[in-house]
């Protein structure tokens, strides 16, 4: 069952927010990034770092991390708690990068998705992203990224 707007929200991250993004990503992706990452995406104070929260009751729920360098959208990461996962909350997250990166008149959003991430590449798909490149033997453990874009509907014409 979807997760309500009325019951989300997206915010920035906070150093308070960390332990409980740090539990999602180590339970969700084999190559974790550390709780240094994540603290020193925090207490960026340029326009480049992009850490948001999904919270839900204030319960952090899922997160992003984006960076925006001159006219591009860079998703580096994005997670769901493994017992939201299927109800929209990814879906809300992009959707608010995406129209961050309209705001900023970005050209184009890039990203790598694990090959066997097949959930993710469809949210990727469905929401206009096209594959790209290969990136071989991106992950430690030797699988390859699927490069994807997305292009601004302003930026195609």
């Amino acid at each position: 069952m979807a997760v309500t707007a009325d019951e989300l929200s997206i915010e920035r991250m906070r150093l308070s927010d960390v332990e409980a993004v740090i539990a999602i990503e180590r339970i969700v992706f084999t190559d974790p990034w550390t709780k240094t990452a994540f603290e020193e995406e925090v207490r960026r104070r340029d326009t480049m770092a992009f850490p948001m929260v999904a919270r839900r009751r204030g319960e952090v729920v899922g997160y992003l991390i984006a960076w925006f360098v001159h006219d591009e959208v860079h998703l580096a990461n994005i997670a769901v708690q493994r017992s939201d996962q299927g109800r929209g909350i990814a879906q809300r997250l992009l959707d608010r990068l995406l129209a961050e990166g309209e705001m900023r008149h970005s050209a184009y959003v890039t990203l790598e998705v694990r090959w066997s991430n097949e959930c993710a590449i469809r949210l990727y798909k469905r929401n206009g992203f096209r594959e790209v490149a290969i990136r071989r033997g991106y992950y430690r453990d030797g699988e390859d990224a699927m490069v994807m874009m997305r292009h601004f509907a302003e930026s195609e014409t």
